[in-house]
């Protein structure tokens, strides 16, 4: 058995909270590039919630100075708790990872044992906001089962079914999960999921993901996709869902809507195209400039959407510096 407490480089607690009674627990595993996002979710989490006492977990390999002045302040100005726990991620370096899921995305795992004295804690991915009241999630019944998730897309659910071997399952994406903490350490969940990526690596395409739908079969209690709206997967205008039923909208596809080319981008909308930005000029993090695309494929599909808007002389810009970057590789 793993011992987490040998991961815990430091913790930091930033206590704001006036009243510690019925507290929702929320829990974010991420790394140096998505602190802004992270920021963000927290913030749409307060506002659309202000009767709620929060008390939200960071989990991060390193954090600058000027990163965790910022969350001090966020929680200060919101009346929250944050604790920031610094993870040392040599362990975590066995285990597969890919440019869209760096080794970040396990520390959900170890979150039950960081959090062993609690019943219930509420995983959210970083690029997830909520933009509703969510007493109905927070109120969400486990019940006997070690976790509640929202069903992924039928076409990945189809995909990662027949790949990890999975009958008769329903398959959840993992960024939005409610946890039974007691349940899950009760049954050595994190030792399962290691030893089950370990034995197999290529197996797990989708990584944390895979592994926890493989391991969790038939204890999950699947929960309606308001509770974590794809946006980019699922077509608004062709949806019956309406943008006030949805609960925790998750932005999935890329760019993000802090990237350059956000504006412009398919994913982005009427209703959309400026609703993180809305949230994050709430942070300490607002007026951040767009984040440049990490990938030469990137730079491409910019240079694309910006010809289809009509920004011909930007959209050859960006071509040249696709194919200068390409060179590069």
């Amino acid at each position: 058995m793993y011992h987490i407490e040998k991961s815990i480089k430091n913790i930091i607690n930033y206590s704001f909270l006036p009243d510690t009674s019925n507290i929702i627990h929320i829990g974010y595993g991420i790394d140096s590039n998505y602190i802004r996002c992270c920021a963000t979710s927290i913030i749409s989490f307060c506002k659309n919630n202000p009767q709620e006492n929060f008390h939200f977990y960071i989990m991060i390999s390193n954090l600058d100075e000027i990163s965790k002045n910022k969350f001090h302040l966020l929680a200060k100005q919101n009346s929250i708790n944050i604790t920031i726990y610094e993870i040392d991620i040599s362990f975590f370096k066995q285990l597969p990872s890919r440019l869209a899921f760096p080794l970040p995305t396990y520390f959900r795992f170890i979150l039950p044992s960081i959090l062993k004295d609690l019943d219930k804690v509420f995983y959210i991915d970083a690029d997830v906001i909520c933009i509703n009241n969510a007493s109905e999630f927070f109120n969400t019944k486990l019940n006997t089962n070690i976790i509640a998730a929202v069903p992924d897309t039928i076409d990945t659910a189809t995909n990662r079914n027949n790949d990890l071997g999975l009958k008769n399952h329903i398959y959840f994406n993992a960024g939005v999960i409610i946890i039974n903490i007691k349940k899950w350490n009760l049954l050595n969940i994190f030792d399962k999921l290691i030893k089950e990526i370990l034995t197999d690596p290529k197996k797990f395409y989708m990584l944390d993901q895979d592994a926890l739908n493989l391991i969790l079969t038939q204890k999950i209690a699947y929960l309606p996709k308001k509770f974590n709206y794809f946006n980019g997967f699922y077509p608004w205008h062709k949806d019956s869902i309406t943008n006030k039923e949805i609960i925790l909208l998750h932005f999935t596809s890329s760019p993000k809507p802090w990237d350059l080319g956000w504006e412009v981008s398919s994913m982005s909308n009427d209703y959309n195209r400026d609703l993180y930005k809305t949230y994050e000029n709430q942070t300490p993090w607002k007026n951040a400039s767009p984040v440049y695309p990490k990938h030469y494929r990137r730079l491409r599909i910019y240079s694309q959407d910006l010809y289809h808007h009509g920004y011909y002389l930007s959209s050859i810009k960006y071509y040249i510096l696709y194919l200068l970057t390409k060179l590069k590789k």
